[in-house]
């Protein structure tokens, strides 16, 4: 019995190559609504060795084609994960900058530690794309050089870069070191709301003493973000209660967050986590 069992990919029979062909077509036509999904959720040893064919092609846009025809072999499951990988890496030499970033973006979804050396070494590459890629294969590896990497692309030029590697380092890993937390320290300064969420974020998941100070001068500005919110509940402080039921009661700062659902509900689980740190510091 397939343990990938997903009624929108069992009944569909059309022949894995076609899926692959398809999408190659709809990249030349910029038409992201083409995807691999099917062939993903197959991930069978067709669907490998169609991988590897299209990454030994002549043609660089067939050689990402076959690299992200790699990357999620099977979902969660991840199918011929070592023999992937084993594809994937020479591609982090390629000549083309669209290679390079396929495949980066492919072990990053296989997640394998041996690529963490060959990701580092194209981490100061000159394309943005690339750099992108390469943020995304090193993005929840907990190794020391992975995170000495993401650390100098959260200070990249490139906005992508900077808010993934932000993400990378104050989310998708627990490794708590003052390096860290110095670089998610400097991400406030960044003019994007979103990256200074994620660089909040991190910090309060940390309980970095400096976070507190940090998202209350966040709600200065104009609008307040939803990662703001998050990581208040995250801190749970009791100082932070005056101004999150504030804004749970009028809801005024701003009418198009006030229609989220989802943004109701991390104010009012960023009250309950204030609520109980006050409840607590009382007794």
């Amino acid at each position: 019995m397939n343990p990938r069992y997903d009624e929108r990919y069992e009944g569909d029979q059309t022949p894995s190559r076609a899926v692959v062909e398809r999408c190659r077509e709809a990249i030349c036509e910029e038409n992201a609504e083409v995807h691999l999904a099917l062939v993903h959720y197959r991930g069978g040893e067709e669907e490998f060795l169609l991988g590897v064919e299209y990454s030994q092609s002549a043609d660089p846009l067939d050689r990402a084609i076959g690299a992200d025809v790699l990357g999620q072999l099977g979902w969660g499951d991840q199918t011929f994960l070592t023999e992937s990988v084993d594809v994937l890496i020479p591609l982090l030499n390629d000549a083309d900058p669209r290679v390079i970033h396929a495949a980066a973006m492919s072990l990053g979804h296989r997640a394998d530690p041996r690529a963490i050396p060959y990701l580092i070494k194209q981490a100061d590459h000159p394309d943005p794309h690339v750099r992108y890629g390469i943020v995304h294969g090193l993005s929840t590896h907990d190794d020391p050089d992975a995170i000495v990497a993401l650390i100098k692309l959260a200070a990249d030029e490139d906005h992508d870069i900077r808010n993934w590697a932000v993400f990378g380092l104050g989310s998708l890993t627990d490794c708590d070191t003052p390096e860290i937390r110095e670089a998610l320290y400097s991400a406030l300064k960044d003019s994007d709301s979103e990256i200074r969420g994620e660089a909040l974020l991190g910090l309060a998941v940390r309980h970095d003493p400096r976070a507190k100070r940090a998202i209350l001068d966040e709600w200065e500005n104009e609008v307040v973000g939803r990662l703001s919110i998050e990581a208040a509940k995250e801190l749970g402080d009791p100082d932070l209660l005056p101004a999150l039921r504030g804004f749970r009661e009028t809801m005024d700062f701003n009418l198009e967050l006030s229609d989220d659902v989802s943004y109701l509900d991390y104010l009012d689980q960023a009250i309950a986590s204030c609520v109980e740190a006050t409840k607590a510091s009382s007794h």
